[in-house]
């Protein structure tokens, strides 16, 4: 499942490209067998760190140190995962920063970027880096050694909107405070460009009429489209990302033809009674396209496959509705966009 061919190369505190990670204080840190470092690895937060996410994060509120442990675990590895083959250098690269789709959408992830990453030196940065950045610090390294001059940071979130996104610039050095815990900002010579998230940018529009058309009885006049995200935890970012969510719907439905298309948010960090209130509205959505005799159509515009969409599936049990669970990075419309974006970034700069 693309696992690299490290023998005969003692790869335990080189990077990909030849950083040395021992000399840089992350010798504990070494690539696993698909070259991923940091990956499963346990890592200590100061007692300062767990008031300070406490303070911050509403679902974390009445938490416990171990319960916030816990939940970072749920949450996945924080860890880099150099993309790049090893010949590949260049004054150009790119940091692709994601939450993580778990161990087999990461998967799918890597293999998605390969094009991009055969041209350009690529690092990938995983998780939320509620608690620490060495991961984001690891890649710019390796980029560096491969001779990246300027690093394309591109945010892998659905509209700018967005708490992860603001942790992501705090660390990066756009942003004065850190929306969740206090961790160590990069140090790099790289200049630093920043990509947009995709918003409510019409390639990503045909994606989900694509996704809908496969799960379509055949007749898309007959048929209602929910495009479900996972939402914003805050109510105020919730409130913006409502925007693009509409505008990506009205695109569905002009696009595909279907007799409506909506867009909601789950919400689906935000405390439970939150969530709970929009998946009662999701279910009265489609309860009522049900009692007037449509077929409801139900993708999201989530970019892996294996993220909330289990979970969205216990939401609606009992419901009559089609559901396609793919994620928008598995359509080729996504590496365009994602090349698209790079290339305007660079124009820019």
């Amino acid at each position: 499942e693309g696992q690299e061919d490290h023998a005969g190369h003692d790869m335990s505190a080189m990077g990909p490209a030849g950083t040395d990670h021992a000399a840089m204080g992350h010798g504990a840190a070494g690539l696993d067998e698909l070259g991923r470092r940091y990956h499963g690895m346990q890592h200590k937060m100061a007692p300062e760190l767990y008031d300070e996410l406490r303070e911050k994060v509403a679902l974390y509120r009445n938490y416990s140190n171990q319960q916030i442990d816990l939940s970072m675990v749920q949450m996945g590895s924080e860890y880099e995962w150099y993309v790049s083959p090893p010949g590949v250098r260049g004054k150009q690269g790119l940091l692709v920063l994601t939450h993580g789709f778990r161990d087999a959408g990461d998967r799918i992830f890597k293999q998605q970027l390969e094009p991009l990453a055969n041209v350009f030196p690529t690092a990938m940065g995983v998780g939320m880096a509620m608690m620490m950045s060495d991961h984001i610090q690891s890649s710019i390294d390796d980029l560096q050694a491969a001779g990246a001059e300027e690093i394309v940071v591109v945010p892998i979130v659905s509209t700018d909107n967005n708490e992860l996104k603001r942790q992501w610039d705090y660390i990066l050095g756009r942003q004065a405070e850190a929306e969740f815990a206090s961790v160590p900002r990069v140090k790099t010579d790289a200049r630093l460009l920043f990509a947009s998230p995709p918003n409510d940018d019409p390639m990503i529009a045909e994606i989900l009429v694509d996704h809908a058309l496969e799960i379509s009885s055949g007749d898309p006049s007959r048929e209602l489209v929910i495009v479900v995200a996972h939402g914003a935890s805050a109510d105020e970012d919730n409130r913006k990302e409502a925007k693009s969510h509409g505008d990506l719907a009205r695109l569905v439905k002009e696009d595909g033809g279907f007799a409506d298309a909506r867009g909601l948010a789950l919400q689906d960090d935000a405390p439970r009674e939150v969530r709970a209130k929009n998946v009662a509205r999701l279910r009265e959505m489609v309860a009522r396209a049900n009692a007037e005799g449509r077929n409801v159509l139900i993708v999201t515009n989530l970019f892996g496959a294996r993220t909330i969409q289990a979970k969205l599936r216990s939401d609606l049990k009992g419901l009559n509705y089609s559901f396609n669970a793919k994620g928008i990075a598995q359509h080729d419309n996504f590496i365009e966009w994602l090349g698209d974006e790079v290339r305007e970034t660079l124009e820019k700069a």
